[in-house]
């Protein structure tokens, strides 16, 4: 039937092509084994079911642009959560999809901008194909090499992409901080799978994304973005997520507990990540950054300063820095912070600092005991018992006075 209806160039047709498209997708979101059959090619030695889907959303020139757009969204419904492996393995190594998708957002050798018309739609769809490389779900240790250089590829050409783009207005930039992420978080995590054969070339992609100035200012500076609390807030939530890959599942951070086991970057690129971000903001202390996001009026800001706390307080090391920092006063600034119940006034930040402090507790209890003033250290413990609406009680002499 779609071969009939593709052969026809009525437009009237688009429509129907893409009901088809969209009930296919829905039969190959049920498993693996009916995502088998829609790569299974034609008897009559035609393509597969598949591959005519590809057909409509990455064919270039396009005659039919909105038909384009409209193939693109059904195609990044295959990233949809939870992967089964063979369509993370289509995702990721389907050399057709990658060259269509890179000549859209000019990553291509003879494409070298942006589709004005679905550049955007194969940019999120780029974008949640990286982060395949990041689902726990999906183990990349155990595909076969020729898929993960695909990959590779993939990931170097979206690099180029990304460093050709300039986005313009708040959507374009969202959308920009969110590939890059993406992008950086699927070659550390590549780069730190030891028994992946070339984790070795991924490592040197990583790195020449962290000495990339001109990408990791556009994707982390703050200064640019000084009336933006949305923009200033995705900023810190995608770091956060380099760092800890899970968080991008918001459900499971709240019902499942943090598994040292989980997909994530090695301490090494957190930390270059974290002096990365003092750089991209003109070499100004990360801590004080942080901090003054965290006393933002604006609560989206002050959310997502709250989120890369958590994330940072789960790496060790990163975490003797932030209790290095001193204020004025010579005390600890960010227990100083975080110890004050009345810098927050709303629900969702009261229980988020909570979390901060339960996931510090939870995973860096033992690491923190002698860094910190016992009398502080007591109060996180009473903290983490009480729950997230635990308020310091006054002594009933000093509340008569």
């Amino acid at each position: 039937m779609w071969r009939h209806v593709q052969l026809n160039a009525s437009r009237e047709l688009s429509s129907a092509q893409i009901r088809m498209a969209s009930l296919m997708i829905d039969v190959c979101l049920l498993g693996d084994e009916e995502f088998s059959y829609a790569l299974l090619e034609a008897e009559e030695g035609g393509t597969c079911i598949i591959d005519k889907l590809l057909h409509l959303a990455v064919d270039m020139p396009n005659d039919d642009p909105l038909l384009q757009m409209s193939a693109l969204d059904q195609l990044e419904r295959l990233s949809t959560e939870p992967l089964q492996t063979i369509r993370a393995e289509f995702l990721i190594g389907n050399d057709v999809m990658r060259e269509g998708l890179l000549t859209l957002v000019g990553g291509s050798g003879s494409y070298d901008e942006i589709d004005p018309v679905n550049g955007p739609a194969a940019l999120r769809l780029l974008t949640e194909i990286c982060r395949v490389g990041v689902s726990s779900a999906i183990s990349l240790s155990s595909m076969e090499e020729s898929t993960l250089e695909k990959f590779q590829l993939l990931l170097t050409g979206f690099h180029v992409a990304l460093q050709r783009f300039q986005p313009q207005g708040e959507l374009e930039r969202l959308s920009f901080i969110h590939a890059t992420s993406s992008l950086f978080a699927s070659c550390s995590i590549i780069a730190c799978t030891s028994s992946v054969e070339s984790s070795a070339s991924t490592a040197g992609l990583t790195q020449y994304i962290l000495a990339d100035k001109a990408l990791l200012h556009d994707w982390l500076s703050l200064h640019s973005r000084v009336a933006q609390p949305k923009l200033k807030s995705a900023v810190l939530c995608s770091m956060a997520q380099v760092l800890e890959p899970h968080l991008w599942n918001s459900e499971s951070v709240q019902t499942q507990p943090v598994s040292t086991a989980d997909v994530r970057p090695n301490d090494a690129i957190a930390l270059q990540l974290y002096q990365a971000f003092t750089e991209a903001n003109n070499n100004k202390d990360a801590m004080e950054l942080l901090l003054a996001s965290a006393k933002s009026p604006f609560v989206e800001e002050r959310l997502g300063a709250y989120t890369l706390f958590k994330a940072l307080v789960m790496r060790g090391p990163i975490l003797q820095l932030m209790l290095l920092h001193n204020d004025d006063s010579g005390n600890i600034s960010f227990l100083v912070w975080l110890l004050n119940h009345n810098s927050e006034s709303t629900s969702e930040g009261r229980i988020a600092k909570y979390q901060i402090v339960n996931t510090m507790m939870s995973r860096s209890g033992s690491l923190i005991g002698g860094l910190i003033p016992d009398k502080m250290a007591r109060e996180l413990k009473l903290w983490n018992e009480q729950g997230p609406h635990y308020v310091k009680s006054i002594p009933w002499e000093m509340a008569t006075e």
